[in-house]
């Protein structure tokens, strides 16, 4: 819905701009445009992923309430059960009652949007079937030499009703014109000026672009943008019509003397809802005065084949936009489990070992830039999580460094996390986020003040360093077990990426703090990484009450399974 929105906002913003262009023309864009912005939600969920290397980079700088990809798919649920010795996560949290609420609002919506269209088409057809069908030979010898210089080859019905009250058309393979009963007193420049502009809606199919319109907006009925849209569709077609029948001869000011005399003479405006094309429209007839008396206006018409051009441009535009992807992956439904899991390393440095060298080998400042001034790199300084080993990568002995690109505020905070430059696979680099996330810097300098640098960091994952690294990060913390009264999830709420193909399960390993904050130590079995990064940022946004021992919170340890079911 994000690509959706801006789609339209582009297209507002460019078509009051297009004034060298003719009203067909911008009437041409807006329905492509709008066309497109409703194709693009479903072909994102449709569509095969597709990861350009410049999308991946442009939303990892990102931050991740702003990753469009992070929303959730329009009745998508996650499927949720959290169980840790014992605990049972509620049923009724926001995060599982949202998806439901939120279908239930936008089917309502829907619903009652469709409803209204469908009273107004019920009252149509009811209008239709009591009106009169004109068949003395002033219409019917009007409407052929129209429709022969229009090159319309369908037959037009052209109906009177006294309830009617302006001109309106309707109908794409059967269509209709239905006048005022006062038709009969027009004189034959007023009928044919009319015959013109309806004739000319038919001609260019304008009534099913107007249908499609308001069907795509009982879709999207709670984006008003789209709304926006239709009205501003709805204005470029009359102002397209009125250039067909200025360029069949008619004078400007004439045709601008008939169009104000029949919207007087009607006794009440036309329904917002009605599913016709209403020549005599009068929100905007200021707008279509100055443009017919306009000498200078571009009244170009448009063709069949551009228009099947112009959808086929939008096709191969919305296509690729609709599987392009960001970088922080895709989820379908998922259950977290934190019971009858691998259990947690327990390691411990062996007597007389030698002494760990730190995981963290290298900071290098990056564009900075030639300068005159002096200038420090930041440093680590607080190291409280260290970067651990996945369990695959343990077991297949891997060692390396890991190469992360980041940004390090002047307040020595890690602002935002680029991405790996050069990586390990096997979970080591997720874990190395995991952990460059959570560090403190001291900050670099240039002539002395604190200043923001981007930074490439070497993390170095050893084998040795791993039993100091792991006693580092249990960090005193409880189990769950005889004597603890265990956590339970009090908010779940998360907005799960849309959906992928991929099938698995992201083992985590947590340290849950005393206010029933979770805290990611590692990630103990990877799947891949664009899941891998959803799993941490997921469930680091639940929270729990906190575990309690002896009347007091403590800290706990626990492993949690996240399985995408694909």
């Amino acid at each position: 819905m994000i690509k959706a929105t801006l789609l339209l906002l582009l297209t507002w913003y460019l078509v009051p701009r297009m004034t060298r262009r003719s009203a067909a023309e911008r009437h041409l864009l807006w329905a492509a445009s709008l066309g497109a912005a409703c194709l693009l939600p479903p072909l994102d969920q449709l569509l095969p992923a597709w990861q350009p290397e410049w999308a991946r980079r442009v939303m990892l700088m990102l931050p991740s309430s702003l990753d469009g990809s992070s929303a959730s798919a329009l009745g998508q649920a996650a499927d949720i059960v959290v169980r840790a010795n014992g605990v049972e996560s509620t049923p009724w949290t926001l995060g599982a009652i949202w998806p439901m609420l939120w279908t239930i609002t936008w089917m309502s919506g829907t619903c009652t949007t469709l409803l209204m269209l469908a009273v107004e088409a019920v009252k149509l057809a009811r209008l239709a079937r009591s009106a009169h069908q004109e068949t003395n030979g002033r219409w019917h010898r009007v409407t052929a030499d129209v429709a022969h210089v229009l090159g319309l080859r369908r037959y037009v019905r052209v109906l009177t009703s006294a309830r009617s009250i302006v001109p309106v058309t309707w109908g794409f393979w059967h269509p209709r014109v239905l006048l005022p009963a006062r038709a009969g007193e027009w004189r034959d420049d007023r009928a044919r000026a009319v015959l013109m502009h309806e004739l000319a809606h038919v001609r260019r199919g304008d009534w099913a672009v107007h249908l499609a319109a308001e069907l795509i907006c009982a879709v999207y009925w709670f984006n008003p943008l789209f709304w926006i849209a239709k009205r501003w569709l709805c204005r470029e077609s009359e102002h397209a019509a009125d250039d067909e029948v200025l360029g069949l001869g008619v004078e400007g000011d004439d045709y601008a003397t008939h169009l104000l005399e029949i919207v007087r003479a009607a006794q009440a405006p036309v329904r917002a809802w009605s599913p016709t094309v209403a020549m005599g429209r009068a929100p905007h007839l200021e707008r279509r005065f100055a443009a017919l008396l306009n000498a200078y206006a571009n009244r170009r018409a448009i063709t069949w084949w551009k228009a099947l051009a112009a959808a086929g441009v939008a096709l191969l535009v919305v296509i690729p936009l609709g599987a392009i992807m960001s970088a922080r992956g895709v989820a379908p439904n998922i259950e977290i489990r934190t019971a009858n899991l691998p259990a947690i390393t327990q390691t411990a440095t062996l007597p007389g070992s030698e002494p760990a060298a730190p995981a963290v080998r290298n900071v290098r400042a990056i564009g900075v830039g030639d300068s005159s001034e002096p200038l420090t790199r930041p440093e680590v300084f607080e190291y409280t999580t260290p970067a651990l080993y996945s369990d695959e990568a343990r077991v297949r002995r891997i060692e390396g460094l890991v190469t992360l690109r980041a940004r390090v505020e002047s307040d020595g905070r890690v602002s935002t996390v680029y991405g790996v430059v050069k990586g390990l696979g096997f979970g080591l680099d997720q874990n190395a986020l995991v952990a460059l996330r959570q560090w403190r810097f001291q900050p670099g300098t240039r002539a002395g003040r604190p200043v923001a640098m981007d930074v490439e960091v070497d993390i170095e994952f050893s084998l040795r360093n791993e039993a100091v690294n792991e006693l580092i990060a249990n960090d005193m913390a409880t189990r769950v077990g005889p004597g603890v009264t265990p956590p339970r999830a009090v908010r779940m709420f998360a907005l799960w990426p849309r959906r992928s193909k991929i099938q698995g399960t992201v083992v985590l390993d947590v340290v849950l703090l005393e206010n029933g904050t979770p805290k990611i130590v590692k990630i103990l079995q990877s799947l891949d990484p664009a899941l891998d990064e959803s799993a941490i940022r997921n469930f680091a946004q639940w929270r729990f009450s906190p575990a309690m021992k002896d009347g007091r919170p403590v800290k706990i340890r626990m492993n949690a399974e996240v399985h995408f079911h694909g």
